[in-house]
């Protein structure tokens, strides 16, 4: 069975192309990768991974009418149920995107959205490090950070697939913004949130006159607040 799996990212996107064996073993026959910055336009964006699974299923001689059903992962908010994309922070202009209208218009097969951490925790459960537990935790650390819950033998999605986002939880009074919180855990962890934690300590650093050696000077970060 072949199926195609998409994920929309803050920073980039990208189209698996992946075969399951009769013992359900599943491998990877194909990927693309695209800068998501590359296409600000949603629905454009969307147009772009559509030819790059067209592409990827002509170069590995795949008939669309073999594919199984596409996965679409996304950061949230969205509605899995609804496939619609709901304005995720880490994706401006993502505002009410239907994704899975969209793909299943395109290719003719069943399509699927979910949240991103709440995919990979299935994926991790079903196939990876976590097969053959009842309950596990996946944390994503991307653009943003968020957490997939496997409960009781069962993804754990919350009401509105928000169950496991455990990356608004506040770790300190003050700190790296994640999601509009200082101090969260997204704050803490996500790759944003590292770039501002590394970048405040380097202007202190400077500013108390110590040397930093891939920025050894002050007028290099002039325009950094060390507040």
């Amino acid at each position: 069975m072949n199926f195609v799996g998409i994920d929309i990212g803050g920073t980039k996107c990208a189209v698996i192309l992946g075969a399951e064996d009769a013992e359900k073993n599943f491998s990877v026959n194909g990927k693309s990768i695209l800068l998501t910055r590359d296409f600000p336009d949603p629905r454009q964006m969307v147009r772009k991974l559509q030819e790059e699974t067209e592409q990827l299923l002509e170069r590995h001689d795949i008939p669309v009418d073999s594919l199984a059903a596409i996965g679409i992962s996304c950061g949230g908010p969205l509605d899995s149920k609804k496939g619609i994309v709901l304005s995720p922070p880490n994706l401006p202009g993502w505002d009410e995107i239907p994704v899975v209208d969209l793909f299943v218009e395109r290719f003719g097969i069943p399509a699927f959205l979910q949240n991103d951490a709440n995919a990979c925790a299935l994926a991790e459960w079903l196939m990876g490090a976590g097969r053959g537990t009842q309950n596990m935790v996946f944390l994503t650390f991307g653009t943003g950070m968020g957490a997939g819950l496997i409960l009781n033998g069962k993804l754990y999605t919350g009401t509105n697939d928000l169950g496991g986002e455990a990356g608004h939880v506040r770790l300190a009074p003050g700190g790296p913004v994640g999601f509009g919180k200082a101090g969260s855990f997204e704050g803490f962890c996500s790759g944003g949130g590292i770039a501002q934690l590394a970048q405040t300590v380097v202007a202190k650093k400077l500013k108390n006159n110590m040397a930093v050696g891939f920025c050894p000077s002050m007028e290099a970060v002039s325009d950094i607040d060390a507040t």
